[in-house]
């Protein structure tokens, strides 16, 4: 047996002994087939444009909220987020009223903004977030965020 074979069968072992006793969890392969599928969706994407954990510094993530900016030609969403032990607390804001959408590995919360854009999501589970606004001045243009880890 070479040495590249002996290195093959190894790491086919430490794979198959790391599947078996450290797989990925259910939610985390959800989230990562559902971050996907703005691939198939008819909604405007809205990328991060600003995230301040970037300018953070060595403050710690539980200091202060974090705010993320997400924009498209067509939309915004300013999304503030609070660490609350493993949930986190999401206060919204979009430039005009719209149906949201907030899904997170725990499923999806809908809830409409009030009259300025603004909403807020109080249980949302730690890991990839992503928000879907149809704007009630605009239904057949919806936006949806990149996803982001909160």
């Amino acid at each position: 047996m070479t040495d590249r074979e002996r290195e093959t069968s190894l790491v086919g072992r430490v794979r198959r002994s790391l599947d078996e006793t450290d797989g990925v969890p259910d939610e985390v392969l959800a989230a990562a087939r559902a971050s996907l599928t703005w691939l198939t969706v008819d909604a405007e994407l809205a990328m991060l444009s600003d995230d301040s954990a970037a300018f953070s510094g060595a403050r710690s993530a539980v200091d202060a909220p974090r705010i993320l900016n997400f924009e498209c030609p067509t939309g915004v969403v300013v999304l503030e987020v609070t660490h609350r032990g493993e949930q986190r607390r999401l206060l919204g804001h979009t430039d005009r009223r719209a149906r949201v959408e907030v899904r997170h590995s725990g499923g999806t919360i809908e809830l409409e903004t009030d009259q300025h854009g603004r909403f807020r999501v109080d249980e949302v589970r730690s890991g990839p977030v992503s928000v879907r606004c149809v704007f009630a001045d605009a239904p057949d243009a919806p936006i949806v965020t990149s996803w982001v880890v909160v």
